[in-house]
């Protein structure tokens, strides 16, 4: 920085800080939280007060927020290793402008309270619409708030990026989990349960899914089905398919999508759709039980059936450390982000070496990547749609190295909620929700 430039920065007002967090959380989505106000912390010439909203952007329309200017050491080491979201993540999107412009004056007015002048939104791709919605509408209206975004989600749907901070811990634990299974079914196999099938999360992207080939670092032969979202369900193949490899191995071990649908593009099951004036939420869950039956059915014989569900984005005692050191990185790579007068961002992971891994983060527009989905490539998927290719796996292996070791006590994980102190109210109430 030449002197010239120093001397702006020292003549440039301080503006706050507004960080929050939204959608589904990851094991890894605090490391990112921790990274943000770490580095805040180490330009205190350049940013003002630090401040989180409880759940979301429905937070900061309720005016619920935290200051963290003061936060101690203590409590960032141990958002290091807690799973959830420690500021409370939400389900929740602005609605159109022309349908609800009241919303969009109300977050302009707490933004001119508190004088932010940087808005960090913690997220994945629906979050980062609603992070554009406000990039643009802040932009319009006169209040200077650089709007960034902070990438993360176990589904690894992010367009653009390599990968998605989340995605890693989600894929060891699933890889994990399906290894132990598939170990507990070789052994029971002869006088029990011959078929296994893991659901894991994953609506129109089947990332979760192929974590689950990762078996074959582990046991080569195993006799494995991978039914990705991307891929039509065939009933007759995948029986078939079952009746050859228990011919040979005895059983077999299933992975498939939440978001599986048959050939008329039908989802195999779901669970709930809720009607609301905008849209309907559609949630999946159950298309492992329908597999299950089926082959119950098919062989006259007992099946099993796992959906980790939460535990698969949870999972704090199975931290990737690679996952985790990407995910902290995003956290700074956001921050510097502000520091260069950025807006409307997303900071996106580019991989610089295979052999090692390694990586670095750019920004793209948030108006390239937001509300995108980034599916599995045809390369990563056998022609028969029922496994995954050697491509697969090297992109997958490096992803889940390392073990980031999780604090016990008493023999149970040390995951006492962190407590945190609201700021006094300064607005008249809004309800974001009527």
């Amino acid at each position: 920085m030449t002197e010239a430039d120093q001397q702006t920065a020292a003549n440039k007002p301080r503006r706050n800080v507004l960080y929050a967090q939204a959608g589904g959380v990851t094991a890894v989505i605090n490391a990112s939280a921790a990274a943000v106000i770490e580095t805040i912390k180490q330009h205190p010439d350049v940013f003002g007060k630090t401040y989180a909203a409880l759940n979301g952007i429905h937070g900061v329309l309720e005016e619920n927020l935290l200051d963290l200017t003061d936060i101690s050491n203590e409590t960032l080491d141990k958002m290091k290793y807690y799973p959830g979201a420690v500021f409370k993540a939400c389900r929740f999107d602005l609605d159109p402008l022309e349908h609800n412009p009241e919303q969009y004056q109300r977050v302009l007015e707490v933004f001119k309270t508190y004088d932010i002048g940087y808005f960090l939104y913690n997220g994945g791709n629906g979050s980062m619409v609603t992070a554009l919605k406000v990039a643009e509408y802040c932009c319009k209206h006169g209040h200077k708030v650089d709007c960034i975004g902070v990438p993360k989600t176990i589904d690894n749907d992010l367009d653009i990026t390599h990968c998605s901070p989340g995605y890693g811990s989600a894929a060891k634990y699933i890889a994990t989990s399906f290894i132990e299974a598939a170990t507990d079914i070789r052994a029971m196999h002869e006088t029990s349960s011959k078929f296994f099938v893991m659901e894991t999360m994953g609506r129109d992207a089947g990332w979760l899914t192929i974590a689950a080939g990762l078996i074959k670092d582990v046991i080569p032969d195993a006799p494995v089905i991978i039914l990705p979202a991307e891929r039509k369900f065939n009933k007759d193949k995948f029986l078939a398919k079952i009746d050859q490899l228990i011919e040979s191995k005895g059983y077999c071990v299933c992975a498939v999508s939440e978001g599986l649908q048959d050939e008329n593009g039908n989802y195999l099951s779901i669970a709930t759709i809720e009607h609301t004036i905008e849209r309907d939420y559609v949630q999946l869950g159950g298309a492992g039980s329908v597999l299950a039956r089926i082959v119950n059915q098919h062989l006259d014989s007992k099946t099993h059936c796992a959906i980790p569900d939460y535990c698969q984005r949870s999972a704090s005692h199975l931290v990737s450390e690679t996952d985790w050191q990407i995910a902290y990185d995003a956290g700074k790579a956001a921050v510097k982000a502000a520091l260069n007068d950025e807006h409307g961002v997303l900071p996106i992971v580019k991989q610089t070496g295979s052999n090692p891994f390694s990586y670095c983060y750019e920004t793209i527009s948030l108006v390239d990547v937001a509300n995108l989905d980034k599916q599995v490539p045809d390369e990563f998927i056998t022609e028969d749609g029922m496994d995954i290719t050697e491509a697969a796996l090297e992109y997958l292996r490096p992803l889940v190295q390392g073990e980031r070791p999780l604090r016990f006590k008493n023999g149970l994980p040390d995951l006492e909620p962190i407590e945190f102190s609201a700021v006094e109210k300064q607005l008249p109430e809004f309800i974001a929700i009527k």
